[in-house]
């Protein structure tokens, strides 16, 4: 392990920890998003540069480090080798670009995501990650709900949503997309799931 990570959380495959602004940094990221079976289910958009990269970590990732040190995007690496495996989201819900349409507006709410190398599929890490989130929030007081979403043909999301006992809450259309997003929720006892609506 480096002794400069700075360090999130730990797992027992897994070091989550804070992206820093550097070329190494921004290159990882550039690595991970150049693969098309990664961002099958993702918005097409032109791929970023390193710079394009290494600016998102600036003026994005360090900022939501800033306000608080256990919300942001996080580099995720196997502790046996400290291979970059990925990235996992665990942020405001309400910073989601489609937060709106989710019905995603109680700041308290924290959003959980991943997105992983292809080598990484299938080996259970992005559960593994993403219930050591999870377990952050239940015992964090401020936080009422965890959050996720997927688009509906991305089984192997939401299959990760359900393995950390969030619950499918319902589907809404996102503009430009295809296919519906479907909403995952797991709930503090006294609050129900954001963005429940009559849509169904």
């Amino acid at each position: 392990m480096t002794p400069a990570w700075d360090v999130v959380l730990e797992t027992d495959r897994l070091v989550l920890r804070r992206f820093a602004d550097t070329d190494a940094d921004a290159a990882l990221l550039v690595d991970l998003d150049s693969d098309p079976e990664v961002m099958r289910y993702i918005r097409p958009f032109a791929p970023y540069t390193a710079d394009d990269y290494r600016d998102r970590i600036r003026t994005v990732y360090l900022a939501q480090y800033a306000a608080h040190p256990a919300r942001g995007v996080f580099a995720a690496h196997e502790k046996a080798a400290g291979d970059f495996v990925g990235w996992f989201i665990f942020r405001t819900a309400t910073e989601y670009r489609f937060a709106a349409e989710a019905g995603w507006t109680r700041p308290s709410d924290v959003e959980l995501g991943y997105r992983l190398r292809r080598a990484a599929w299938g080996r259970g890490l992005a559960t593994e990650g993403s219930k050591a989130l999870v377990a952050s929030a239940g015992a964090d007081p401020e936080v009422t709900c965890v959050v996720s979403c997927a688009l509906v043909p991305n089984r192997a999301s939401t299959r990760v949503m359900e393995k950390c006992g969030l619950a499918r809450v319902r589907e809404v259309r996102l503009p430009g997309y295809d296919d519906p997003l479907v909403l995952y929720a797991r709930c503090k006892p006294g609050y129900d799931p954001p963005g429940q609506a009559t849509d169904q």
